[in-house]
C-alpha cells in the first residue's frame, strides 16, 4: 500500500470510529447512516457528509478493488489525504462558537424597563436585539423588527415614550422573532444550524442566546445572530 493509501486510511478510520462512538452506532450501521445522523446530530454539516459519502466510496475502491503489483487501482490524489486529515482533525476538535466569536458583555433589560431605555441602547451600540429577563430568566427577544411594528400600530401617539414599557412593545412579537439557546460548550456548526435550520413554520431563529449550560434561567453570555455567521462558517471550512 502507497504512502497516501495508508495516510488516506488511517485518517478515514479515525473518522468512522469517532462517529460511531459519538452516536453509539451498531457494528452493523453502514457509514452513510453515520454520515446522515451526524448531520442531524449537528456533528457534521451537510457538505461534509457528502465529503465523507465520497471518500467511503473511494475507501471502498482501495480497499476492494483490483491491485497491480501491489497497488491498488484506487489511488487518493495528495489533495484529498490532505483534505480528509483536516476534516478529522475539524470532527475530532471541533471549534467551539464562543472561541470562534469570544464572549460579551451582554446587555438585558427587564420587562417593566421604559422602552425609550431600549432605543437609547439600540441607537448607542447598534443593536438590533435585546434580550428580556424576568426574574433571572429569559422572556423574549426585543428586536427592531418588534419596536417597527409597535411604532406602526401607535403611529398616533408615540411621544410619551418613558411611559411605555419594554412588556408593551414585545406584545408585537412575531415567531421571526424568537430566541434558541446555546451552552458555553456549543460547536460553531452547531450554532450555525441554530440559525440556519427552519422551524415548522418555516421561520429562522434571528438569534442564538448562550448560557453556561443552554438554560433560559441563566445569565447570558453571548448573542450570537446572523451577522456572525460569516465567521462561524469560515471556522469550519478546511477544504
Amino acid at each position: 500500500m502507497t504512502h497516501t493509501s495508508a495516510a488516506f486510511f488511517a485518517a478515514f478510520n479515525d473518522i468512522e470510529q469517532h462517529l460511531r462512538s459519538r452516536l453509539n452506532a451498531k457494528n452493523s450501521d453502514s457509514f452513510w447512516w453515520m454520515a446522515d445522523r451526524a448531520v442531524e446530530r449537528h456533528i457534521l454539516s451537510g457538505k461534509q457528509a457528502e465529503t465523507l459519502k465520497d471518500y467511503s466510496n473511494l475507501r471502498n475502491a482501495i480497499a476492494h478493488g483490483r491491485y497491480y503489483d501491489g497497488d491498488p487501482i484506487a489511488e487518493p490524489h495528495p489533495r484529498v489525504v490532505e483534505s480528509i486529515e483536516g476534516l478529522r482533525d475539524l470532527l475530532t476538535n471541533p471549534p467551539t462558537a464562543l472561541r470562534i466569536l469570544g464572549g460579551q458583555d451582554v446587555v438585558v433589560l427587564e420587562p417593566n424597563a421604559s422602552i425609550s431605555q431600549a432605543l437609547s441602547l439600540i441607537a448607542q451600540h447598534d443593536f438590533s436585539q435585546i434580550p428580556i429577563y424576568e426574574n433571572g430568566s429569559f422572556l423574549q427577544l426585543l428586536t427592531t423588527n418588534v419596536i417597527t411594528r409597535w411604532v406602526a400600530a401607535d403611529l398616533e401617539d408615540n411621544s410619551q415614550l418613558d411611559a411605555v414599557t419594554v412588556r408593551e412593545v414585545l406584545a408585537f412579537g412575531e415567531p421571526a422573532d424568537r430566541a434558541v439557546f446555546l451552552d458555553r460548550q456549543a460547536t460553531a456548526q452547531e450554532a450555525i444550524d441554530a440559525l440556519t435550520d427552519p422551524a415548522k413554520d418555516g421561520t429562522h431563529a434571528c438569534a442564538a442566546v448562550m448560557t453556561e449550560h443552554g438554560k433560559k434561567n441563566q445569565s447570558p453570555i453571548r448573542i450570537i445572530t446572523p451577522s456572525d455567521l460569516s465567521e462561524l462558517i469560515d471556522a469550519v471550512e478546511w477544504e
